[in-house]
């Protein structure tokens, strides 16, 4: 009987080990870890998280994106890059988060987990914990052509429908900052979404789609494409970026 518990346990520990690992592993190079910020030009606790995410975009296998928001623009000075949708875009992922209202700065990491954008060391540790965990990953082709680009998704086994998000986004940006709690700081922004459209549900089928750069707001340098489960606010489950700069 003894013998037998033995056996049991060891068998028991294998397995713990192994979902373990399956849990936690390197991502593969290709991956890219989506980390979103949202900020507000009229909130003063914005800006350390706003220079820190300037420091995470040349990461390999990291694609940060900055998401205005327009909630703080009654404080006196109204945000030049927000748009509404990114604050019901945020509110989405706090209410699946099971985290009420709304709040700045916030990261969320591959739309699966969050932290206050301005606490060096959770991010880190949210950062790393992305980079290990294991998820599903699917391949996004981004070829450019003159004007146009070619966007492929190759045949795949999925199990729920997934959107297919085009987000177009300027690299740099600077705003002298005239009124509210930043009245006459110099800022800099990274990586702001300018605008994004919403292409397709995605089911698993092959399937392309051409996308002309002439599309792209002003000022715009690069295009991310983002798949995302639950209509665009569930988990990331694919992400890819190409700069428009030849």
């Amino acid at each position: 009987m003894m013998k037998r518990f033995f056996v049991f346990l060891s068998v028991l520990c294998l397995s713990s080990l192994a979902t373990a690992q399956e849990a936690e592993r390197p991502a593969s190079p290709e991956r890219l870890t989506v980390i979103e910020l949202f900020t507000s030009q009229g909130c003063s606790s914005c800006p350390p998280a706003d220079a820190a995410l300037r420091t995470m975009r040349d990461r390999p296998g990291v694609l940060a994106l900055s998401w205005p928001v327009d909630y703080w623009d009654r404080l006196g000075w109204e945000d030049t890059f927000a748009d509404p949708y990114n604050a019901q875009r945020q509110a989405a992922y706090n209410k699946r988060l099971g985290r009420g209202g709304v709040f700045t700065p916030q990261m969320i990491f591959d739309g699966r987990f969050e932290c206050v954008g301005s606490r060096k060391e959770e991010v880190s540790e949210k950062i790393q914990f992305a980079r290990t965990l294991d998820r599903p990953e699917y391949t996004i082709g981004l070829d450019k052509a003159g004007d146009q680009i070619t966007l492929s998704l190759p045949q795949s086994i999925v199990n729920a429908t997934i959107s297919v998000r085009v987000v177009w986004y300027q690299a740099d940006a600077t705003v002298e900052i005239g009124d509210g709690e930043n009245r006459g700081r110099r800022l800099h922004y990274t990586n702001v979404v300018r605008d994004f459209k919403m292409l397709d549900d995605w089911n698993g089928d092959a399937v392309t789609h051409e996308i002309n750069t002439a599309e792209a707001p002003e000022n715009v340098t690069h295009i991310a494409v983002l798949l995302q489960e639950e209509y665009g606010h569930g988990p990331i489950v694919g992400a890819a970026t190409l700069s428009l700069r030849d």
